[in-house]
């Protein structure tokens, strides 16, 4: 099968396209579509918070397809369409044994921990996929396994409610977009910052300096100080990129005074993958879709993603 391998950490020159063996798992998904995020060039650049394994390493975090073929069939049969929960865990440490498998003692993210899905087949397990809904077109399911799921684990992380004041800081990358569109159906009152215009556009408020009660900030330390600012007081701020860095600084007294809260966020839950998916196909959630690549295409893909204007996804079958 076609794959785009890394051979060793360190940038493009160690990244190619290549012929790979197919897996030998008890579902063969066959990939046909497959989302392009910063922990995937990260990856590839070799500037992960994580331990990447095994080299060479296919990587790909976020990936829907088709199962090819199953060894015993339960929930899932040849045929169906599917989405990939996109973290490992193993089911018995106490995080797992807790609901909390994004924080498996053992586990980590596909495509980091393990190979992933930027290629033309992917194996795996049934406890790892759900059906995707008819309702759902697959170009619009990729977006949930890295984007939706970790908006949605951020909001309830931090406790979003009805009526409260949202902002989204980074609001144009697509976590961004499914914290805006998930924080609307909570209930809250949504607002939006970004340099770019896009969020405008889609009938969404920008937001004029007004404190607020959560934020949303994806995009790591650049202007954090700023936006600690516009907590209101119980005010919450949940973060889980470092796309701008990863240190900071913190004013103790801003965060006691008005009992403010700093909340780390990372992934989601298989609960709540499964939730969400339902969650999209009733709403009718839709990604924003940029450009669509063919995997012999992924260096253009990169270069492009700083200058996206919605989602960048591999278009493989």
């Amino acid at each position: 099968m076609k794959a785009i391998v890394t051979r060793q950490p360190g940038g493009l020159e160690n990244t190619r396209i290549e012929e790979v063996e197919k897996p030998n798992s008890p579902v063969l998904v066959r990939v046909t579509h497959a989302g392009l995020n910063p922990v995937d060039i990260n990856v590839i650049l070799g500037r992960v918070n994580y331990n990447i394994t095994p080299y060479p390493h296919i990587p790909g975090a976020e990936f829907v397809g088709v199962v090819e073929s199953i060894s015993s069939p339960g929930r899932f049969r040849t045929g169906d369409r599917v989405v990939v929960y996109p973290r490992i865990y193993d089911r018995t440490c106490d995080r797992c044994k807790e609901g909390n498998e994004e924080l498996c003692r053992n586990g980590g993210v596909m495509g980091v921990g393990c190979n992933g899905g930027f290629s033309e087949f992917f194996g795996t397990d049934e406890s790892h996929l759900e059906l995707v809904p008819d309702s759902l077109s697959l170009e619009d399911a990729v977006s949930i396994p890295v984007g939706g799921l970790t908006a949605y684990h951020a909001l309830k992380r931090a406790g979003l409610k009805r009526g409260e004041k949202l902002l989204v800081v980074g609001a144009s990358g697509n976590t961004g977009w499914y914290s805006l569109t998930l924080g609307k159906i909570m209930g809250a009152k949504v607002f939006y910052a970004s340099r770019k215009k896009f969020p405008a556009d889609s009938g969404l408020t920008e937001w004029k300096d007004e404190k607020v009660d959560v934020i949303v900030n994806s995009i790591g330390s650049e202007a954090w100080e700023q936006y600690v600012d516009y907590l209101d007081t119980n005010g919450r701020i949940v973060t889980f990129g470092t796309l701008t860095g990863k240190d900071t600084r913190l004013n103790l007294a801003q965060l006691y005074t008005g009992e403010r809260s700093i909340i780390g966020s990372t992934g989601g839950t298989r609960k709540e993958f499964a939730d969400l998916i339902k969650l999209v196909s009733e709403n009718h959630i839709k990604s924003r879709l940029w450009k669509t690549y063919d995997l012999n295409d992924y260096e253009k893909a990169i270069s492009e993603y700083g200058n996206r204007e919605g989602r960048i996804v591999f278009k493989l079958a």
